[in-house]
């Protein structure tokens, strides 16, 4: 029998899922790893955490399953994006990796910003220059620590890095290129005019892969580690959002979906090249395919946040959401008229500011803890409506859309959420995210679908669909142009908070 592995690494947790046949989950496994902040706005992670996550993971997969590693004919890895990690020959990183919550590169974003043009950036790239992309952060570490890129031999990716612990191979897949703002999106190659303006040296970039290219196969080494096969073949792999989108079918006709996990996204495919100055550009997994994108940073990690600070210090798992799910079903009886901004890291789409920090607006003597969750759970819904808005402004239109990601375990989330946008929401029956995708990916490389679009049709249902609740649509109507205004006021205090 033919088994494939599909690990994504994410901004928090490492989760591997073992498949078989017609993409049949086998067994999953998952591990978590923190991420460091030294100063505000910074967000850095140690590589071998997630190296060490996937090795784990695979290794509790084959332990549970008792299959036979040399079974397993095909790993794909899927990974948050993008990220700054630059390595040394050997593959050995020189610095802690800059994740894409990192917002310290404000300077070198001005500095790039006269040098270039905002304009012509996107031009090139399909998105506006922002410190979310590679480029700015790139360039931090090119002005502040020359002495470590002296040394860089490659820049990789999160899933980059795993996929050259696996392989030996330094590499980085199409879908993870298009998000580091120094390649050319139109002529898919590396941007020596960008690479330039940021003093790069264009001997960094690694080889660019389509998705399904076959990397190599598992080396003796890691196949020590992680309990695989030397026989077991890798391959490039894609961005979390490529791969999640693929999974519903978020791949052509303009199609909408939002995401939510630590981050959210709101989703948009076509099967061409397709950008605009309001939205992400992601390229899709098909050659010459989109995914359009508005990304909120701290969705999920919102509440994680005030689980972690403010709920139960030595709650880490997910009975906790749970706890907190039913304390807001049981106490709280409609919208809690809290504005809650989610910028707890800045914030991506729509407004685009690094210096925007997460707060709490009309607090009083009577109210809950149930009531500051569900403000939690509102203000996200506010930035989800926030960015469908943008999409409606760039001219696409949509009826319902379709939810997915960890944060669907939620139905009082998924209420509020549906209440806010004032649409139907459809859960997926099958909601794995990107090991999903993965799982489409590594069945069209085995035979057993003509393509991965083939086989996310053939796979794809729907679970449920939860209906806007009547009576919260017109209050959270009104909160929605509140929590608009509030970001408005406040955001010349935000500028002045982040320079003290």
């Amino acid at each position: 029998m033919n088994y494939s592995i599909a690990v994504d690494i994410g901004t928090t947790t490492v989760k591997a899922i073992l498949f078989g046949p017609e993409s049949k989950v086998i067994a999953e496994a998952s591990r978590e790893y923190p991420t460091s902040h030294p100063k505000p706005s910074w967000a850095e992670q140690d590589p071998e955490a997630w190296w060490n996550g996937t090795a784990e993971s695979i290794q509790k997969l084959l332990r549970v399953s008792q299959v036979n590693p040399e079974d397993i004919r095909v790993i794909s890895v899927s990974s948050q994006a993008p990220a700054v990690l630059p390595v040394d020959r050997s593959g050995r990183p020189l610095r802690p990796a800059l994740i894409w919550m990192d917002r310290r590169s404000t300077e070198e974003h001005e500095i790039l910003k006269e040098k270039l043009g905002e304009r012509h950036v996107f031009d090139l790239t399909g998105n506006r220059l922002d410190t979310y992309f590679t480029l700015t952060e790139l360039m931090w570490c090119i002005r502040h620590e020359p002495a470590v890129m002296e040394r860089c031999y490659r820049l990789l990716q999160v899933n980059g890095y795993v996929n050259m612990k696996l392989t030996g191979v330094f590499s980085i897949d199409v879908t993870h290129a298009s998000l580091t703002q120094y390649f050319d999106v139109h002529r898919e190659c590396w941007s020596d005019e960008l690479l330039e303006a940021a003093g790069a040296d264009p001997a960094w970039m690694p080889e660019v892969y389509q998705c399904m290219d076959v990397l190599g196969r598992v080396t003796k080494e890691a196949a020590a580690l992680t309990g695989l096969s030397e026989k077991t073949v890798v391959l490039a792999g894609a961005v979390d959002a490529t791969a999640a989108a693929l999974e519903i079918g978020i791949n052509r006709g303009g199609k909408v979906a939002e995401v939510t996990g630590t981050s959210s996204l709101v989703l948009v495919g076509f099967d061409e090249l397709v950008t605009t100055y309001d939205l992400c550009y992601l390229r899709g997994r098909k050659p010459g395919s989109t995914v359009l994108y508005g990304p909120v940073n701290t969705a999920g990690g919102s509440l994680k946040w005030f689980r972690n600070q403010l709920y139960d210090r030595d709650a880490r798992d997910d009975a906790a959401y749970d706890r907190i799910n039913r304390e807001i079903e049981e106490e709280t009886d409609g919208p809690s008229r809290l504005i809650f901004l989610p910028y707890l890291t800045g914030e991506r789409a729509p407004i685009w500011d690094p210096d925007a920090r997460g707060c709490f607006i009309g607090l009083h003597m009577n109210t809950s803890r149930a009531q500051i969750m569900r403000a939690i759970m509102e203000g996200t819904s506010f930035a989800l409506q926030d960015n469908l808005q943008t999409a409606r402004n760039a001219g696409f239109t949509y009826e319902d859309i379709i939810s997915c990601g960890g944060c669907t375990k939620s139905d009082i989330w998924l209420k509020i959420k549906a209440s806010v946008i004032d649409r139907p929401i459809h859960v997926p029956e099958v909601n794995l995210g990107a090991q999903g995708g993965l799982s489409y990916i590594n069945a069209a490389w085995m035979g057993e679908y003509d393509s991965p679009e083939e086989a996310s049709e053939s796979c794809f249902r729907i679970k449920k669909t939860v209906e806007p609740v009547r009576e919260w649509v017109g209050p959270y109507r009104e909160l929605y142009e509140i929590y608009r205004q509030s970001y408005t006021s406040l955001k010349k205090q935000f500028r002045e908070l982040a320079a003290l």
